[in-house]
Parts: C-alpha cells; sequence; structure tokens
C-alpha cells in the first residue's frame, strides 16, 4: 500500500501546482521539444486550423500503443523513448486548443517482466510522466498489455480498479468532473458548452478481451441520457468490431467477450438517434483502418506497435516501425457538428497523407427551401 499511496501521492501534488487553464490561456510551449517534435506538431496543427475556419469544433489528441519497458523516470524526458512521447500529445493539444486527450492503452506493464513490482513500477513512470499535466482532462482507455501479467504467471497485479484510479483519477484530482461506472476504469466526460459526451471504455474488463454487461450497460445509459442535440464518441483499446482490426493470423472468430452485446447497443442507438454517435476510436491492431458499418464509425490508429505486412487484412496500413528519437505517431482528431464529419489529423509519421476525414450522419438533414 506504500507505493500505492505513492501514486495517489504524486498526482494530488501535480494537481495543487499546475491549475486548470481555458484553452484560450494556454501558451504555445514548446520549450524542451526537440526540433523535429516541433515541426510535426506544427504542421498537423495548421492543417487542423485550416480545416476547421470559423466552425466550432470538439477536439481531442489520441496517442494508443506507447509499448515502452521504462521502469524509472529520468530526471530529464528522454525522447528516444516512446514513455515521453506522451508529451509531444499534450504539446500538440495546447497548440490546438483540444478540449481533452485520449490515451488508449498498451503502454506495456507485461512483456518481460520479472515481477508483480516491476509491472508496478512501469506503470509508475507513466502515471508521473502525465501527472503534472493538468490543463485539460486525459481519458485513459486499459490495454491488454496494461494487466501487468507476465509470461509464466497468470496474476494480474494491475486490476481495473487500481489502473483506473491511477490514471482517470488524475482527471479527477486536477479537478475536471468526470462521470464512471463500476470503477474508473471506464466513464464519460462532458466537454463544458459544447454539447459532447466522450466515452472511455475498458475493452479488458471482462476478460483479456473483453467488456462486462454492467460496463455495456453503462455506455448505453450514457448515450441514451445525453439530451437532445448532443453527440458522443467511445473510445477504447481494442476495435470490438474485429473483423477489421484482427491480425490474419488470429482470424476465424472473435476473441473478444461481449462483442456482439456493444456492437448491437451501438447500433441500435444509431437506429434510434441516427447523427448523434461520432464513431469509436482505437488502437491494439498496429496498423491503420476504417470501416463505416451499419451506421457506426470504427476508426482504428497505429501507434507505436508493429505488425508484419502479411498479418495485415484487407484495407489496413501500417507505416512501419517508429523510429522513436525522431519520429512519432498519434493524431489530432477534431469533430464538425455543422458538417457531420470528423478528420483525423496525422501528427508525425506519415504527415498529410494519412489524415483521413469520415461522415457520421446517417440521416441528412432537408435542404431548406
Amino acid at each position: 500500500m506504500t507505493n500505492r499511496r505513492t501514486f495517489l501521492g504524486l498526482g494530488a501534488a501535480a494537481a495543487a501546482l499546475s491549475p486548470q487553464l481555458h484553452a484560450d490561456d494556454v501558451a504555445d510551449a514548446r520549450d524542451g521539444l526537440p526540433a523535429w517534435a516541433n515541426q510535426a506538431i506544427d504542421a498537423a496543427v495548421a492543417r487542423y486550423r485550416a480545416w476547421k475556419g470559423a466552425d466550432e469544433t470538439i477536439s481531442f489528441t489520441f496517442v494508443t500503443d506507447i509499448h515502452s519497458r521504462l521502469t524509472e523516470k529520468p530526471a530529464q524526458p528522454d525522447f528516444a523513448n516512446s514513455r515521453f512521447h506522451v508529451l509531444f500529445a499534450e504539446a500538440a493539444a495546447d497548440r490546438a486548443g483540444c478540449d481533452f486527450l485520449v490515451d488508449g492503452g498498451d503502454h506495456d506493464y507485461d512483456n518481460g517482466v520479472k515481477s508483480d513490482e516491476e509491472a508496478l513500477a512501469r506503470m509508475a513512470v507513466t502515471e508521473k510522466v502525465y501527472s503534472a499535466y493538468a490543463r485539460r482532462p486525459v481519458l485513459f482507455c486499459l490495454g491488454n498489455h496494461d494487466h501487468g501479467n507476465y509470461l509464466g504467471r497468470k496474476t494480474r497485479p494491475i486490476s481495473s480498479e487500481l489502473f483506473g484510479e491511477t490514471f482517470n483519477g488524475l482527471a479527477e484530482r486536477h479537478g475536471f468532473r468526470l462521470t464512471f461506472g463500476a470503477n474508473k476504469s471506464w466513464g464519460y466526460f462532458d466537454v463544458p458548452g459544447k454539447k459532447f459526451r466522450a466515452i472511455f471504455c475498458n475493452t479488458s474488463d471482462e476478460a483479456y478481451y473483453g467488456m462486462s454487461a454492467d460496463q455495456i450497460a453503462f455506455v448505453k445509459q450514457a448515450l441514451e441520457s445525453m439530451p437532445t442535440g448532443w453527440a458522443a464518441a467511445a473510445f477504447g483499446h481494442f476495435c470490438v468490431f474485429d473483423e477489421i482490426g484482427h491480425w490474419k493470423q488470429y482470424q476465424g472468430g472473435s476473441v473478444m467477450q461481449g462483442k456482439t452485446a456493444f456492437i448491437d447497443m451501438l447500433q441500435g442507438f444509431v437506429k434510434q438517434r441516427p447523427n448523434d454517435l461520432v464513431g469509436y476510436f482505437c488502437g491494439d491492431s498496429h496498423f491503420d483502418n476504417q470501416l463505416e458499418y451499419k451506421g457506426v464509425n470504427w476508426t482504428i490508429s497505429q501507434g507505436y506497435g508493429g505488425v508484419g505486412r502479411d498479418n495485415l487484412p484487407w484495407g489496413a496500413r501500417n507505416l512501419g516501425w517508429v523510429r522513436r528519437d525522431g519520429e512519432m505517431l498519434f493524431e489530432l482528431v477534431a469533430v464538425k457538428p455543422s458538417a457531420g464529419e470528423f478528420r483525423v489529423f496525422r501528427v508525425g509519421k506519415g504527415g498529410e497523407a494519412c489524415d483521413r476525414t469520415c461522415c457520421y450522419l446517417n440521416v441528412l438533414p432537408k435542404p431548406e427551401k
């Protein structure tokens, strides 16, 4: 428990030292970032601003599949280690004036660890890297490599409850109002003044890949309780619609418990409110892919993970391994309600060629006479 209290104390101290700021009050911070990072961030933000124009948007950064094995936080950020690339996502969010940030999971608290204590140490580094950032809420999705399980043992030292309290608890300790489910590994955030609900899910709740009936019921209620005129986006680690997310070697059947119930629930909501679900955003697959099926947009981001080309399903794109000491790969995403569309802006590897635009309207408004 001593280590646990230390983890929570770090977040509380950061909250006391870092005042919550409005987007318009945030300076264009670039001190300490390498030139190549500033260039990539600025290029993506410029494309976003040009696309946004004078329209209102809801925007966020989405970083996923960091896959770092760092067990101690050095005195200065080591930008050759992907764990510190979350600072790039924070800088992008500040410069673009984003409403929130999303971490899609898989920081890697299991691969190669020798003990439960090492898994917890890796988790502590992530918490320390994020803890001083209090300008905007960060919504965290538990990844399948974030349980802390390691080869040869079946322990799960990082429970959903511990993960949720450690990470989504940060936003709460920083003064943001989040609504949680049975534990803090799933819940939602209502963007102030923008009629938008960001729902973060735990796709390893019921099993290694799985969503419990309680969590699905919570997401259903979160969607259906939105006032008229609101829209929502859902976030998770695993692509629940795994027909577009599977590596070829794993195709032939779903590996996720609760898959059918979750998909049916989203499709049922879209039937009732056809223009109020932007989509579901995730990582895990280590490639980009996109599909709209029965009114629901499913969007996968490659992140930092690797996958062989022989494992890519139809339609998927992987740009190869991300060189951590000179490249980054995450997304700046913006929703434009007036147009019923969202655009994914690639920050880093691939650049503008990897930007994606999607429509989420299923019933077009009648033209004015």
